[in-house]
């Protein structure tokens, strides 16, 4: 019988590890060598037969599969094909791979389909559920908006899909699980998600609720693909199979029932709980389409000496564990701190900032511990905590590195300038204001066209590096008195005008002038191609860009907002495009009604929903480089701040940790917020109420996952740091 392996055990026990060896090994049996894997040896590169069936190799998340595939290159050398995915790209993969197969099961004609984009999927479902979501429509919920139910039904059409949930089942689920107080239009819900599921498909739309439906309903139960899956690869080997959703539980069971290699890894632990000892998974995704139970049962087909318990304490897990357990769920038994905890008291949460980087920077400069040993974790870090301590700290000389924080484009100053000069050329008179002009002409200032050169010169720019300043040729006085006289609103054809009206133009100066006339001079040629057909809007906002914003050297979260800008902008035309290919007669659901899309009326509403959408704030990005979070440290070493369920999802330690709000009740959320309704759709559901008394009890547990992950991933010292006095007002 061929080796189907499980791994099991907590956290930092050296699971990855282990998976890593195992593939090793078998590589290197199937190679004739006959040596075992040991650390540090690199075997010589071998010739692989092309044909050779590749790995497959799954990682719970993207930052996960980056480390992993680091880690693996550095074993394997080349001396075998493996193909590396998360679970959720494995799936779109072969949903696109196998499209014309599903295409024509269910009927449809669209010959190849486009992914969209989460906030793309929000505005498209809102307007095909724009009549049930009127004040007297079937989806209209009291105390809900209409954009939280849009969330939630998508939300729970993923959640279903995810666990392998026929649609059909949604309302009955609903009904019987959810208490009276969280009541929602079952029924409803869950035709507005088959409509949904159907309307997609039909346009050639796929969302990740559609590929996990899709995947799951016409290629697992297909013995053809199933036969194909098990011969494009010689073994299977997943990491975190915990984190994945339930339904892929399917594909792995097509593997181990095909005598395929296979090795899986579970994140798990022993608690006790009423004096017995049970194994329980820490599963950092569980509720947010995590199905680590249907995923233990896989437990069972491998055989038993083919199961690893990685008994293994990680950290300070062995030290502190027990002591932090009793102090939280034992509070009137008082037992000493060990000495590991160090516990500081704050009155408010402005003084709790204070201290907590008072004690980092008299930590670092003593050098007891670098910079880059210490993290900083909240459950809920938001701008104002980010800020607080990023100011504090960067003060002191002490460099801050937020992980995977994601911020509105619409906060960017240069967003929202790009867009206003992108409203006037299109005269969207009902999206400009004067206090948007004034800022674009700031923004815009300072870049200089050199008159003898004819290109751009570069004058000191925003940054906020020590030093260096902002000196705009327009600054924001002159570009508010320009904005004042020169700006000319209309709903059709809002304008900018020469200076010549301005009777004082010897207060402007010859700088601001100057750089007004270009201005203008740009507007109007781009006016004259765009009329002339020889430019859309895309052409436009890359030549604003160009023109505008681009320099060498930008700093990269200048780069990564213009990029995420523009790349935004090319996804919503791509939809634009193939909802007209899709589309022969008018549909609710359509952002814009079908036509031939070449005609100036329609891009321009076009380009009106799309400016709307960026300054809704509905699209984010992360303004640090791409690799500084995990497995990477920046040039300089750097404190890293992080909340609950971003630490966890990017495996990281560290000597200290510093715990924020420890007495918050956002602790038992593990950092992020369950998708409503999430424990209805788990495989094992048993038809139980979603009591006050079993959210209690969900609520210890995940606290007990989240203290004994996080204790695991610190290695010296856990400091605990409390305000007294919470923002509402009350005592912790």
């Amino acid at each position: 019988m061929v080796e189907f392996r499980w791994i099991e055990g907590a956290t930092q026990s050296g699971k990855t590890q282990r998976l890593i060896e195992t593939i090793a090994d078998q590589v290197d049996r199937w190679l004739g060598q006959g040596l075992p894997h040991l650390p540090g040896r690199v075997p010589a590169p071998l010739c692989v037969p092309q044909s050779a069936p590749p790995l497959l190799i799954l990682a719970a998340n993207g930052d996960n599969r980056s480390v992993l595939s680091d880690r693996l290159g550095q074993v394997l050398v080349g001396r075998h094909p493996v193909e590396m995915t998360t679970p959720l790209g494995f799936f779109e993969r072969e949903v696109l791979l196998f499209w014309p197969q599903i295409a024509a099961e269910r009927g449809l004609m669209t010959a190849f389909p486009l992914r969209l984009q989460s906030e793309t999927e929000l505005e498209l479902a809102r307007n095909l559920w724009a009549e049930s979501l009127q004040d007297d429509g079937v989806l209209q919920q009291p105390g809900v908006s209409a954009d939280r139910q849009v969330r939630r039904i998508l939300d729970l059409l993923q959640l279903a899909t995810a666990a392998g949930i026929d649609l059909e089942e949604m309302a009955d689920r609903l009904d019987r699980g959810l208490p009276d107080y969280l009541a929602c239009p079952a029924l409803a819900i869950q035709t507005a998600a088959i409509e949904w599921f159907n309307w997609t498909l039909e346009r050639g739309f796929l969302t990740y609720g559609t590929i996990l439906g899709l995947y799951r309903q016409h290629l697992l139960t297909s013995e053809a693909y199933c036969q194909k899956l098990i011969t494009r690869f010689s073994g299977i080997y997943a990491d975190d199979v915990d984190e994945y959703p339930g339904m892929s539980r399917g594909m792995f069971e097509v593997f181990a029932q095909a005598d395929r290699l296979g090795t899986l890894t579970f994140n798990a632990d022993t608690f006790e709980v009423d004096g017995d000892r049970e194994v329980q998974s820490m599963s950092i995704r569980r509720g947010i389409n995590a199905d680590p139970d249907a995923l233990w049962t896989l437990r069972s087909q491998a055989a038993p000496e083919m199961i690893e318990d990685l008994a293994h304490a990680a950290g300070l897990s062995a030290r502190l564990r027990d002591p932090i357990f009793s102090a939280v769920y034992q509070p009137f038994e008082f037992t000493p701190l060990p000495p590991e905890i160090v516990h500081l008291k704050t009155v408010s949460r402005s003084q709790l900032y204070v201290k907590t980087s008072e004690a980092v920077i008299d930590l670092v400069r003593s050098g007891e511990v670098a910079a880059d040993e210490i993290v900083i974790i909240a459950p809920g870090l938001d701008a104002v905590s980010r800020y607080a301590i990023a100011t504090i700290l960067t003060g002191r000389g002490i460099p801050v590195r937020t992980l995977n924080v994601q911020r509105p484009l619409s906060g960017s100053p240069r967003v929202r300038a790009l867009l206003t000069l992108l409203v006037l050329v299109y005269g969207l008179g009902d999206r400009l204001d004067r206090d948007g002009v004034a800022e674009m002409l700031t923004m815009l200032s300072p870049r200089r066209r050199s008159q003898d050169s004819g290109v751009m010169d570069l004058p000191p720019i925003a940054t906020d590096i020590p030093g260096v300043t902002f000196d705009p040729d327009i600054d924001p006085v002159r570009a508010g008195m320009i904005a004042d006289i020169c700006y000319v609103p209309d709903r059709t054809v809002p304008d900018l005008v020469p200076l010549d009206i301005f009777r004082r133009r010897d207060r402007l100066g010859y700088r601001a002038s100057t750089a007004y006339g270009y201005v203008l001079d740009w507007l109007r040629q781009v006016r004259q191609e765009l009329a002339a057909g020889q430019l859309n809007a895309l052409a436009i906002l890359e030549r604003i860009v160009r023109d505008w914003f681009w320099r060498p050297q930008m700093a990269y979260d200048e780069l990564v907002e213009l990029r995420a800008t523009i790349e935004s902008s090319q996804h919503y035309w791509d939809v634009q495009r193939q909802m007209v290919r899709s589309m022969s007669e008018p549909m609710s659901g359509a952002i814009v009604q079908p036509s031939d899309g070449a005609e100036l009326g329609d891009e321009r509403l076009i380009v009106d929903r799309f400016v709307a959408l960026i300054r809704s704030g509905a699209i984010a990005a992360d303004p640090f480089p791409v690799g500084a979070g995990v497995g990477d440290r920046d040039s300089m070493p750097s404190v890293l701040l992080s909340n609950i369920f971003q630490y966890r999802s990017t495996r990281q330690t560290h000597r200290w940790q510093f715990w924020l709000d420890a007495g918050s009740s956002l602790w038992t959320q593990g950092g992020t917020a369950e998708l409503f309704g999430a424990p209805l759709f788990v495989q094992a559901w048993a038809g139980e109420r979603l009591t006050e008394e079993f959210e209690l009890q969900r609520n210890e547990w995940r606290l007990r996952y989240v203290l004994g992950d996080l204790v695991a991933r610190a290695c010296e010292k856990l400091w605990c740091v409390i305000a007294i006095w919470i923002r509402t007002g009350r005592s912790v």
